[in-house]
C-alpha cells in the first residue's frame, strides 16, 4: 500500500502575531493566580507549577460564536520552544515569555491554523479561534494529573459555547493529538452538546500505552507504508469502546508510528476494527473515524513544511495538513 500522491490544494494564509497567555500566572510577589478567562484550569485541580506552563493564544474571540476552533502543538521536550505545522509557531516562539504571557508569537501562514483562517470555512467574526502553544500534557505525568489537565481544557472550552454554537473543531499533533482526542471524549459525553458537530484532526497523536491512555495497550500495529528497515507502528486501541456516543462526531488520525525517542516505546495510536488488532494496519474509514497511514517521521508529520527534505515537503504537506483540510471540507455542511 502506497501513500496516494496528490498536489497541494490549499493556499497558505497570512501570518499573524498573537499574545500567548499562561492559564496560571505569577504576580509580582511570585504567587500563582488564575488568568482571566482561564479559571477552569485551576478549578480542575492540577498543580499550579504544571498549569503555569500551559500557554494559550486567543487569536480571535468575537461575541458571536457559531464555531469554536482550538489547535494544539505537541509536547515541549527541551529548553527550546516547540515548532508546529498545526499552530504555526516557530521553534523560538517562547523567547519572549515572562511569568504572565508570551508577547509577539508569530503564527506561520503555511500552518493549518492560518490556512483554515484564510479559507473562511469558520468565518472571522463568528468563530472563536485559539492555539495552544504549550499544552504541558506531559507523556510522563501520572494519570490523575493528566485527567485534571483534560478537565481544565474541557471546562474552558465548554465555557466558550454559546447558544448559536453549531461546530467545534479540534486539532493537535503528537501529545496535542492525544489531548484533543481525550477532550473530544469529554465533550461527546456531555449530552447538552449533542446538537454541536465535533471534528477532530490528530497528527500522529501519541497516548501512553502503559497507562491505557485512550485505550491504548501493548500491541503494536505495523505501518504498512513504513520506510524499508524501520519499525514504524502504532499502539492499538479499540476506538469504538472509547467513543460510545458517536453522534455528530468526526475523527481523523494521520499516523506514521515512528518511535518518538529510541527505545522508549513512545509512539502514536491506531484504531482497529474486529475482535483483535491486525499485525499490519490498513487505512480505515468508518464514517465517524478515518485513519490514514503515511511514511513520514513523527516530526515531519507535526511540521511538514519545514522538517522533511526540501524535495519532499510538498508531498508531506499534501499527506498531512492538506489531507486534513480535504477531510474537513467534505464533512462541513
Amino acid at each position: 500500500m502506497e501513500t496516494q500522491s496528490r498536489p497541494l490544494t490549499y493556499p497558505s494564509g497570512g501570518a499573524r502575531t498573537v499574545v500567548s497567555r499562561r492559564v496560571v500566572y505569577k504576580n509580582g510577589s511570585g504567587a500563582y493566580l488564575a488568568a482571566a478567562g482561564f479559571e477552569q484550569f485551576r478549578a480542575a485541580g492540577a498543580p499550579d507549577s504544571v498549569l503555569h506552563n500551559i500557554r494559550i493564544a486567543e487569536v480571535d474571540a468575537p461575541g458571536p460564536r457559531e464555531a469554536l476552533v482550538v489547535m494544539s502543538a505537541g509536547q515541549k521536550i527541551s529548553s527550546s520552544g516547540h515548532s508546529s505545522g498545526v499552530t504555526g509557531q516557530s521553534s523560538n516562539w517562547d523567547a519572549s515569555c515572562n511569568s504572565v504571557s508570551c508577547p509577539n508569537v508569530t503564527l506561520d501562514g503555511r500552518s493549518l491554523a492560518m490556512k483554515l483562517d484564510t479559507l473562511g470555512w469558520f468565518p472571522r467574526g463568528k468563530t472563536y479561534l485559539s492555539v495552544v502553544n504549550d499544552n504541558n500534557f506531559d507523556h510522563l505525568f501520572d494519570s490523575d494529573t493528566k485527567q485534571r489537565i483534560v478537565n481544565g481544557f474541557s471546562g474552558w472550552l465548554q465555557a466558550q459555547v454559546r447558544p448559536e454554537t453549531r461546530a467545534i473543531y479540534l486539532a493537535g499533533s503528537s501529545r496535542g493529538g492525544c489531548l484533543m482526542m481525550r477532550l473530544a471524549q469529554a465533550l461527546r459525553a456531555n449530552g447538552a452538546l449533542d446538537g454541536i458537530d465535533l471534528y477532530v484532526s490528530s497528527f500522529d497523536g501519541v497516548c501512553r500505552n502503559s497507562q491505557g491512555e485512550l485505550g491504548t495497550y501493548d500491541t503494536k500495529i505495523d505501518n504498512p507504508v513504513r520506510p524499508w528497515g524501520t519499525f514504524y507502528g502504532a499502539w492499538a486501541t479499540d476506538l469504538n469502546a472509547q467513543f460510545p456516543r458517536r453522534q455528530r462526531l468526526h475523527l481523523f488520525q494521520v499516523v506514521g508510528g515512528q518511535e518518538v525517542a529510541p527505545a522508549t516505546g513512545i509512539r502514536a495510536f491506531s484504531g482497529y476494527a474486529g475482535a483483535s488488532p491486525p499485525s499490519t494496519g490498513t487505512n480505515l474509514d468508518w464514517g465517524w473515524y478515518k485513519q490514514t497511514w503515511v511514511k513520514w517521521k513523527h516530526k515531519e508529520i507535526g511540521n511538514p513544511y519545514t522538517d522533511p527534505s526540501a524535495s519532499e515537503q510538498a508531498q508531506a504537506v499534501a499527506d498531512t495538513l492538506d489531507a486534513h483540510l480535504t477531510w474537513l471540507d467534505a464533512r462541513l455542511p
